[in-house]
C-alpha cells in the first residue's frame, strides 16, 4: 500500500508539473502574440542572401509587406527552392492557430536567457507538425525557431534585433536541408538559369539570410 501511495503521489506531481509548464508556455506565447497584435501593418526593404552548396545566386532586393491579421507579401520569384514559410515570418500565423504548448526549459542565446517552448498545432491539415521556439521572456519576442513540416522538411530560423523595443527582426537566418525538399522540374530549371552550377556538387545544405531595413510600422 505504501508503494502504491508513493507511485500515486509521483504521478500526481508529474501531472501538476506538466500542467504548470503548459500554463507557463501559454502565458509566454500569449505575450509574444500580444506584442505582434499591436501592429496593424508594416512594410520594409529586404535583401535576401542565399548560400547554397551547389549553386551561386545573386542577392535579391524586394519589399516586404504585412497587414494584420495574416496577410503577408514576400515576392520570392525566381527563388523556388527556398522554404517560403520560413521567410514569411510563419510564426505570425502559427500563434493565431489552436495549438498545444509546453515549456521544456531554458537556453542562453548570446546574452539572452530564453525559454524553450514546443508548439504542436491542433489542426489535422496543418503543414507544420511541430515548432520549437526559443523566446526572450522579458521582451516577448522569438530568438530562434525550429519548424518541422510535412512538405518542406525542417528548417531553423535565427532572429537578430537591433531595436530593443521592436518585435520585428532586423536579420533572420534560415538554415535548411535541400535534400528533404521536393521541387518541380520546371522550378529547378528556373533556378539553374538564375545562378552558376558548381562542379562536382550536389544539393545538400542551404542558408538564407534576410536583412530588413527602413521599417514603416503602423500600430493599432
Amino acid at each position: 500500500m505504501r508503494n502504491f501511495k508513493i507511485a500515486l503521489f509521483a504521478v500526481a506531481a508529474l501531472l501538476i508539473n506538466f500542467s504548470l509548464r503548459a500554463q507557463n508556455a501559454d502565458l509566454i506565447l500569449k505575450a509574444v502574440a500580444g506584442n505582434m497584435d499591436k501592429i496593424s501593418r508594416f512594410e520594409a526593404d529586404a535583401v535576401i542572401k542565399v548560400d547554397v552548396d551547389f549553386i551561386s545566386i545573386k542577392d535579391h532586393k524586394m519589399k516586404v509587406k504585412f497587414e494584420s491579421p495574416d496577410k503577408f507579401t514576400f515576392d520570392v520569384e525566381g527563388l523556388a527552392l527556398l522554404p517560403k514559410k520560413g521567410l514569411q515570418m510563419d510564426y505570425l500565423q502559427l500563434l493565431k492557430t489552436k495549438f498545444t504548448a509546453i515549456d521544456v526549459g531554458e537556453e542562453v542565446i548570446g546574452s539572452c536567457k530564453t525559454r524553450i517552448i514546443k508548439v504542436i498545432p491542433e489542426a489535422e491539415d496543418s503543414d507544420v507538425i511541430l515548432a520549437q521556439l526559443w523566446i526572450d521572456p522579458e521582451l516577448s519576442r522569438i530568438m530562434k525557431m525550429k519548424t518541422y513540416t510535412r512538405k518542406s522538411g525542417s528548417y531553423v530560423i535565427d532572429f537578430e534585433y537591433n531595436n530593443k523595443f521592436r518585435p520585428l527582426p532586423d536579420v533572420t537566418t534560415v538554415n535548411f536541408d535541400i535534400s528533404n525538399m521536393t521541387f518541380p522540374t520546371k522550378a529547378m530549371n528556373e533556378i539553374m538559369t538564375k545562378g552558376i552550377q558548381m562542379p562536382d556538387s550536389t544539393p545538400k545544405k542551404a542558408k538564407v539570410t534576410v536583412l530588413y531595413t527602413n521599417y514603416k510600422i503602423v500600430n493599432k
